[in-house]
């Protein structure tokens, strides 16, 4: 089957058993990241416990994806199969993947990326051969005339409510930039919810966001940057930005933290635990778990609570205090003491 990215994951919720691969071809990395990311949720929801990825260059040896294809875990009946290419498959690897679908493993879910396919390259027999057996998309970025009704439809899956003119003015703001363009959607979700968003009210949210947008935050904690993340706590607290929304997205980073310090603890190495999170973030997930581990994260995950009891009222302590604190500790340095009192009723 030949399908749009908006088709994949219908077409497996309906014919997912006969489906024995996905191949997803395109330079956007948004779009191919994301749709990678659906595909693996999905199969994660199907029984798809395991997980093998390889990253595909011209010394890839084929012999360790026919041994993979061959063996399952003990612990797992069904695993997917990442092939991540750095070009366009070469002959080999075009043969490989030939035989393989001679007979694909009923068990087995691959899951291919490669870079974008020429029109004479998606006729190939490796391309036609996935065809047959599985799901092709070929991702395009959204042309001009399109960029606004794509805009629309990442909005619509959040649960926005958008004005034209406010997906007119976003379009506008973002050329192309299909990352910057999810940033803005993810901010306005926490900020507005299900609220109708006019173009006067959009223009005043990226107003408010536009010195240090939330997620610069998880940026220089990455980094582990301990003045540029002072910086942007202060700039939030002066500027009367709401707790609770750098409190969710801090919590949100803290947990995809230890789930990889999890992986890392069992096994797994860390090109298999960065696959997880965009590949232009991965350097940086790589630096904050070269100086963490799963102690530290547990006492950091006691803090957490802090900033929630203080944003409650239910302790006396500034809830950006507490904020900072969780920040500099996820960033390898205890500056800051628990100075809070257990407010009594």
């Amino acid at each position: 089957m030949r399908l749009n990215s908006y088709e994949v994951i219908p077409a497996l919720r309906n014919h997912g058993s006969r489906v024995a691969a996905l191949l997803v071809a395109g330079d956007e990395p948004y779009l191919s990241l994301n749709l990678a990311d659906q595909a693996r949720a999905f199969c994660r929801e199907n029984g798809f416990q395991e997980r093998e990825l390889f990253e595909v260059d011209g010394k890839f040896d084929w012999g360790n994806f026919t041994s993979s294809t061959q063996s399952l875990s003990l612990f797992s009946e069904k695993k997917i199969i990442e092939l991540r290419f750095n070009n366009v498959p070469d002959r080999k690897a075009q043969t490989a993947l030939e035989e393989y679908f001679t007979n694909p493993q009923e068990d087995l879910f691959l899951l291919i990326s490669t870079p974008q396919l020429k029109a004479a390259q998606q006729k190939a027999k490796w391309v036609t051969t996935i065809d047959q057996a599985g799901i092709v998309s070929i991702l395009y970025p959204p042309r001009v005339h399109e960029y606004p009704g794509w805009i629309f439809n990442e909005a619509k899956m959040r649960g926005l409510k958008l004005e034209k003119e406010a997906v007119d003015l976003l379009a506008q703001n973002n050329e192309g930039n299909l990352f910057s363009v999810i940033q803005e959607l993810d901010y306005l979700t926490l900020y507005y919810g299900d609220q109708v968003i006019s173009a006067e009210e959009l223009r005043s949210a990226l107003t408010q966001s536009s010195k240090f947008i939330a997620f610069d935050l998880s940026d220089a904690i990455l980094e582990g940057d301990i003045l540029r993340i002072n910086r942007i706590i202060t700039a939030f607290e002066e500027e009367g930005e709401a707790a609770t929304l750098v409190n969710y997205l801090l919590q949100k980073e803290i947990s995809t933290l230890g789930e990889m310090l999890l992986e890392l603890s069992n096994g797994k190495n860390m090109q298999q635990v960065l696959s997880k999170v965009w590949r232009n973030k991965q350097p940086l997930y790589q630096q904050a778990l070269s100086r963490l581990n799963l102690r530290t994260w547990k006492n950091v995950m006691k803090m957490v609570v802090q900033i929630d009891g203080a944003i409650k009222g239910q302790i006396r302590e500034n809830p950006w205090n507490a904020i900072r604190r969780v920040a500099f500790a996820l960033s390898g340095q205890r500056l800051l003491s628990l100075s809070a009192i257990p407010v009594v009723k």
